[in-house]
């Protein structure tokens, strides 16, 4: 994911969580009522985040993998023309 698609996707969650807690201290329950919703609503987000940060170490992994066999395979061909070469 590029930088500037996680920013804007980092806020746009930060905005939706801001919106969900103050729709919920502003909505007509009872304390109790709504400690379960925030810490349900929290709970949720917190799976997301680490679901999210799941998906990005996986995609740096297969980046990273590509990355060094590509290197390598580089580093064979650089090999084999000075090789051709001498």
């Amino acid at each position: 994911m590029k930088k500037a698609t996680g920013n804007v996707a980092l806020a746009f969650f930060l905005g939706v969580v801001a919106g969900g807690v103050t729709a919920l201290l502003f909505a007509p329950a009872s304390g109790k009522e709504t400690r379960a919703k925030l810490k349900d609503g929290f709970n949720k987000a917190k799976d997301k985040a680490l679901e999210s940060l799941s998906e990005a170490k996986e995609s740096a992994r297969v980046h990273k993998d590509a990355l060094k066999a590509g290197f390598e395979e580089g580093k064979e061909a650089y090999k084999r023309t000075l090789e051709e070469k001498a």
